[in-house]
């Protein structure tokens, strides 16, 4: 059955989404510029689809931020997502336009792994992804709203400053994540020069433009560097 195979296959991202989803939910309730309910909770995380980006918007809440520079960072963190979904266009061939859409627009870095290590052909790979896909974002949905209510409840039961103690240093918890890959990749890789290259662009945009301007110019530089070496990494 294609609903169990998904169901086994995410397994393992539901235990990632439900523990993230839950601290940037949490965060949601209690770091935000305004009282968040579940509810909000609930439709940010099913629009955004974005473990960084949920994080992010935390701190554009409280920060007022401009939509022009909100626009150009969610492009700016977003944009492999565009790569992920061109590299399944011919996966999908055959299936109707919402199910396209739907694919394509909620598609994650975990759920991409997952589709692109099946086996299946055809319609019947287009429906596992299609479960697979639903269920992902099922589990992102509850677990940010789950934080949300627990950040409400806290709020409700505790004082504010024991709330904050009690929270703070989640916001961390997607660096984390992200570092606990990056030194899998590391281990494993036979190639770290993409690794390598992050590191010196991400150092080049923090001394030139600070840590609060450094995100757009070193993932510019990033990309810079990837199509400038690209045929030399296509070779490793």
């Amino acid at each position: 059955m294609l609903f169990r195979r998904a169901f086994k296959d995410s397994i393992p991202v539901l235990m990632g989404y439900s523990t993230m989803g839950f601290a940037s939910g949490l965060l949601l309730a209690v770091g935000g510029a305004i009282s968040w309910s579940p509810l909000w909770a609930a439709a940010t995380s099913a629009a955004f689809v974005s473990g960084p980006l949920q994080y992010i918007f935390v701190d554009w809440m409280a920060t007022s931020l401009a939509i022009g520079s909100v626009l150009l960072v969610t492009l700016c963190v977003n944009f492999r997502y565009s790569l992920y979904g061109l590299s399944l266009i011919e996966r999908f061939q055959g299936a109707s336009l919402w199910k396209k859409a739907y694919l394509i627009g909620t598609i994650t870095d975990e759920t991409y792994a997952l589709q692109m290590a099946c086996d299946l052909k055809g319609g019947t790979y287009v429906t596992y992804c299609l479960f697979l896909t639903m269920l992902d974002h099922l589990y992102w949905i509850c677990g940010v709203t789950a934080g949300a209510v627990v950040g409400v409840l806290a709020q409700g039961a505790f004082s504010p400053e024991k709330v904050a103690a009690a929270t703070q240093g989640i916001d961390f918890a997607m660096t984390a994540l992200f570092l606990v890959i990056l030194a899998d990749l590391l281990r494993n890789a036979a190639n770290r020069l993409p690794a390598l290259i992050g590191l010196v662009a991400a150092l080049v945009a923090v001394f030139v433009f600070g840590k609060g301007g450094m995100l757009i110019p070193a993932i510019s530089l990033i990309v810079a560097a990837f199509l400038a070496f690209r045929r030399w990494l296509d070779g490793k």
